[in-house]
């Protein structure tokens, strides 16, 4: 064998010798990527710390729904005696726009107000024809929504 020939058998091994270095180094690389994603991934789950809390937040939430149910109810209830009182004081005959609220004489605010909108009516809509507020007819499809089915 010639030094020529040697030479480029040298020159080949070293070659190969790169394309192995640096067909690992790519290999590490992707690895170390995979890593990285695997773990971003795990620290997005929560907890069982988070979960217990999030429970805890839960009951906490259905309480105070339930509450404020029974908040609305007195208080419908408050505004029926009220306006029974003021019609049994009776300074004056009542007008078409002294009459009661319409959800004085019939089913429940928030039933009434479930009604219309299922019926397509806007929450604009449904406190114009109920005379109310129109956070008052969010609030009551708020609790209509939060209500376990």
């Amino acid at each position: 064998m010639s030094l020529k020939n040697l030479e480029y058998w040298v020159l080949v091994q070293m070659v190969l010798e790169i394309g192995l270095i640096f067909l690992v180094i790519v290999s590490l690389w992707k690895i170390r990527s995979w890593y990285r994603s695997m773990m971003a991934m795990q620290a997005e789950r929560p907890t069982r710390e988070d979960i217990a809390k999030m429970a805890e937040l839960s009951a906490l939430l259905e309480e105070r729904r339930q509450n404020l149910e029974e908040l609305m109810a007195r208080m419908d209830h408050k505004a029926a005696a009220l306006q029974k009182q003021l019609s049994q004081a009776g300074s004056k005959t009542p007008t078409p726009a002294d009459s009661l609220p319409p959800w004085e004489s019939g089913p429940s605010l928030r039933s009434q107000v479930e009604n219309l909108y299922r019926q397509g009516c806007s929450t604009e809509e449904i406190a114009r024809r109920l005379q109310l507020n129109l956070a008052e007819v969010k609030m009551a499809l708020d609790l209509s929504r939060a209500r376990p089915r």
